[in-house]
């Protein structure tokens, strides 16, 4: 998937669908070599990664500049800090015993 460079009209606060895109790929990046099954979804956009093949999805998204899982209680890390959200969403994970969200 080719992700077009940004634009200077979206430097600014916007986080729109080719913003989101790339501070995606840059969390993806980031749990590379985690262990963890990741899957971009460039329609949502959103990150999928489990910490198996047949575990539970737990869905990733980039909403005022935070990456989001666990809607329900809104857990959540700046964006600007891939590898912070990484860490956190590997120990997220691995601290799920039932393998749910």
């Amino acid at each position: 998937m080719v992700i077009p460079p940004e634009s200077d009209q979206n430097k600014s606060v916007d986080f729109g669908r080719d913003r989101k895109l790339r501070l995606l790929v840059e969390l993806c990046r980031e749990l590379s070599g985690s262990g963890l099954y990741v899957g971009l979804s460039d329609a949502r956009p959103a990150l999928s990664v489990r910490a198996g093949l047949t575990g539970s999805r737990l869905w990733i998204q980039v909403e005022g500049g935070s990456f989001v899982w666990r809607r329900t209680d809104q857990v959540r890390h700046g964006a600007d800090d891939p590898a912070g959200a990484a860490a956190q969403i590997t120990e997220y994970l691995a601290g799920r015993p039932d393998g749910r969200p």
